[in-house]
């Protein structure tokens, strides 16, 4: 559980230094009999000497302090600390209410409340005590039974707070392995092609000039290298394709914001998208993940904000390509649907793996994502170089 006041190391001196010198001050000056006798300055200590024991003890500490009360009260009448002993008697039931299991502290309890009311009729008091303690300190029993549960369902609010972080940590995990996953196949299919092309050319190039032995031969081994490369990107990242049916989808491209914005409107959401620049000049693979970006933060939108207007900005500049997806406050419930993707952490690794930056936070009404991805290569951090 937390720590609290009760498991600092001064709490407990403090308080048995208050007790033990009111059990003084009522002892020599309780009332016109009162006086200091080797019994009552005994019994004084005690009441330090229970509280103090009750850090570690807490059921032995109300039989210090009830042994104190009751045997003297067999052989001689009770010495003038009652006030004092009650109050040191609430403390402590109260104190192993809070300590203690359930079935412990009611025993405490109800020890504490027959042996102090039995002393009391011991010595010549009548058997009303019985009720006047079982019901003085039934609320020092109720209080610690209390702040036990509160302190219980404090560490379980701790426990599932630390599982649900955790579980926030493996689920980003996740997302950002699959989104590699997800990158690694289109950036194949991307290369792939530029060198395919690239073969294509050389090959042509090569056969024009078979009459130049040392460039056709050197032209030669370089498509040979270039069919090569093609093969292996083909058999390394055919390892970690999702399924057969998404190689044969089209690349996912800027090109295509077009169909997707149609796609979103007919479902009945209100959307502008704003297109600046030339997209021609755009990269392939900033080209693929500026639009899975651009994808995943619709989804997302439609998905928390259901039915709130949405627009995109995408603005291609002669040095990186910027993106800006602002959705309203949702006018609808939450959906619960599944979404395909891999939420900010995948776009967040899209960015990264360019090189580029991604912010993604609530803005006025709404929520705002703002990615920005470079044009040429960039050194990421801790790449090497």
């Amino acid at each position: 559980m937390q720590r609290t006041v009760l498991d600092h190391p001064a709490t407990y001196p403090v308080v048995a230094a208050v007790m033990t010198a009111a059990a003084f001050f009522e002892a020599g000056y309780g009332g016109p009999d009162a006086g200091y006798t080797p019994v009552s300055v005994a019994n004084s200590l005690t009441v330090g000497v229970a509280i103090l024991v009750s850090r570690r003890f807490p059921l032995a500490a109300i039989v210090v302090l009830l042994a104190e009360m009751a045997v003297p009260a067999l052989f001689t009448e009770l010495p003038p600390t009652g006030g004092a002993q009650l109050i040191t008697t609430m403390l402590l039931v109260g104190h192993a209410a809070y300590r203690l299991p359930r079935k412990a502290g009611l025993v405490a309890y109800v020890l504490a409340a027959s042996v102090s009311s039995l002393a009391i009729i011991v010595a010549g008091e009548t058997v009303w005590e019985l009720a006047f303690y079982a019901l003085i300190l039934a609320p020092a029993w109720l209080v610690g039974r209390l702040l036990r549960r509160e302190q219980e369902r404090s560490a379980e609010l701790l426990r599932l707070s630390e599982a649900l972080r955790l579980e926030r940590e493996k689920h980003a995990e996740v997302a950002v392995a699959a989104e590699r996953t997800r990158i690694s196949r289109e950036l194949h299919d991307a290369v792939a092609h530029t060198v395919s092309v690239m073969t294509l050319q050389v090959g042509v190039v090569r056969r024009r000039i078979a009459d130049r032995e040392v460039e056709a031969d050197t032209l030669q081994r370089a498509e040979l290298l270039g069919r090569q490369a093609v093969d292996e990107l083909r058999r390394i990242v055919g390892l970690v394709l999702e399924d057969d049916e998404a190689g044969l989808a089209p690349l996912p491209s800027l090109a295509h914001l077009d169909g997707l914005v149609t796609d979103v409107r007919a479902g009945g959401t209100p959307l502008e998208a704003e297109v600046v620049g030339d997209l021609a000049s755009v990269p392939p693979a900033v080209d693929m993940s500026a639009y899975r970006i651009v994808q995943e933060a619709l989804t997302n939108a439609l998905r928390h904000a259901p039915g709130a207007p949405v627009r995109i900005r995408v603005v291609a500049g002669p040095a990186d390509v910027r993106l800006e997806i602002r959705n309203g406050a949702a006018t609808g419930p939450a959906r619960r649907t599944a979404s395909g993707g891999t939420g900010l952490p995948g776009m967040r690794e899209r960015a990264s793996v360019l090189g580029g930056t991604l912010e993604a936070g609530p803005d006025r009404d709404g929520f705002l994502v703002r990615a920005s991805l470079p044009l040429s290569p960039v050194q990421v951090a801790g790449s090497p170089a």
